[in-house]
């Protein structure tokens, strides 16, 4: 399958011939699994508990538990990823006020492990 190319937040891209740019593949689930961790859930009208919402935690006493959790949930909800496989969520504290989501998992389509690390 073949989708617009965007990252939250982004802008548009551009392919070489100045057409808006596709994805596909590995990068596709990618790109599907950053939107549906920051998408805050009851935005898509048609799917109310789609999204993590993990950019409206910034700024608050993070709770590890609850967002591993909401991470896994989510990742269990993504129909790019692999749910025949084991889905890895850990956080790390690199240092204070800093926090990362490590996500581990086998995309459907490429059937290949992918990381993924979410910075706060």
């Amino acid at each position: 399958m073949t989708a617009i190319s965007h990252y939250c937040g982004g802008d548009l891209i551009l392919d070489v011939a100045g057409g808006i740019a596709l994805v596909s593949g590995a990068e596709e689930t990618r790109q599907a699994i950053l939107r549906r961790l920051c998408t805050n859930p009851g935005d898509y009208i048609w799917q109310p508990d789609y999204g993590a919402g993990l950019p409206a935690k910034v700024g608050s006493p993070a709770n590890i538990a609850e967002i591993r959790g909401l991470v896994a949930e989510q990742m269990a909800q993504e129909a790019a990823v692999d749910q025949t496989q084991p889905i890895s969520v850990t956080m790390d504290n690199p240092s204070i006020g800093v926090y990362v989501c490590n996500i581990q998992y086998v995309d459907l389509a490429t059937q290949t492990v992918q990381a993924l690390a979410v910075t706060n």
